[in-house]
């Protein structure tokens, strides 16, 4: 759909998936645009994708900030002659119940996650519009379809990813430029530790240990287990999206199959979760944390 080398920004590209993402589309012969706050990270990535002979340009930059964002976009397409694809893969968890959510870290939370996505996409379309051709490409969770406890921002920032998402999909009906959304669940990086509020590595290990002993006692269905990825393997599922017109892209074995359950008869997937939701609010209330 896009060549042979296609032009491709990726947000987030620092460390986690979006490097990832890098590094694979990199061998696949991209022409990268690398995009994130930390500018010592991201020379490395881009180091590491030139001494294997692929091409990177990085481009330090904020996406929580408009005029950032839409320079960063400006400057690929500059250096490239084009933009073919955009990967809006910078985000951020938090860890709060709602009550304890202040509201800066909500704020911060819809900057970095939501908002972003309307300054990159808007500058992205100005350009491929105009051309008939393009993809917006945004990385979700499975926080954005099923709801879970203690980072409810996080939750309803990525379930505002996936209608943010399928509106776009509306609006570009007709015009050669497709959106599409990456549903991902957990996956090997340091999102859990550098989560807003406090790292939830801690916290999650009790939810899984006493939530299950919980579910036993009340004689509840567990729910299914999905596996943990690496990121690799997460990007090398994104990387197959590109050029792929499907609205949304399920990265884990059996998410799919475990979301339409949820979203089919979301009480009976609600009474599998329970034991882990009780277990999770009593290490909170404990105070376990990363």
């Amino acid at each position: 759909m896009f060549g042979i080398s296609p032009v491709v920004l990726i947000t987030g590209a620092s460390s986690g998936i979006g490097r990832a993402l890098a590094l694979r589309l990199a061998q696949n012969g991209a022409r990268l645009a690398i995009v994130a706050r930390r500018a010592e990270l991201l020379a490395e990535v881009a180091s590491e994708i030139e001494a294997t002979g692929g091409t990177a340009i990085p481009l330090v930059c904020d996406v929580t900030k408009p005029d950032q964002f839409e320079a960063a976009v400006a400057e690929t397409i500059a250096r490239f002659g084009e933009l073919h694809v955009l990967v809006n893969n910078a985000g951020r968890g938090n860890n709060a119940y709602i009550h304890d959510t202040p509201n800066n870290q909500l704020e911060s939370i819809f900057r970095v996650n939501v908002f972003s996505l309307w300054y990159g996409t808007a500058a992205a379309l100005r350009h491929m519009i105009p051309l008939g051709r393009g993809q917006i490409i945004n990385v979700a969770s499975v926080a954005g379809k099923i709801g879970f406890p203690g980072n409810a921002a996080y939750v309803a920032a990525k379930h505002a990813t996936v209608g943010f998402t399928r509106a776009l999909r509306a609006e570009l009906a007709g015009t050669g430029v497709i959106a599409t959304t990456i549903i991902a669940a957990g996956t090997l990086t340091d999102w859990a530790t550098v989560a807003e509020g406090g790292p939830m590595l801690e916290l999650f290990n009790y939810e899984r240990e006493r939530g299950g002993e919980l579910a036993e006692q009340m004689g509840r269905t567990l729910p299914p287990a999905i596996p943990l990825l690496t990121a690799d393997c997460v990007a090398s599922e994104i990387a197959n999206a590109i050029g792929n017109p499907a609205p949304e892209l399920y990265t884990h074995p059996g998410l799919r199959d475990w979301v339409l359950e949820y979203e089919t008869n979301q009480e009976s997937a609600e009474q599998k979760l329970e034991p882990f939701w009780l277990a999770n609010r009593e290490g909170y209330e404990r105070g376990t944390g990363g």
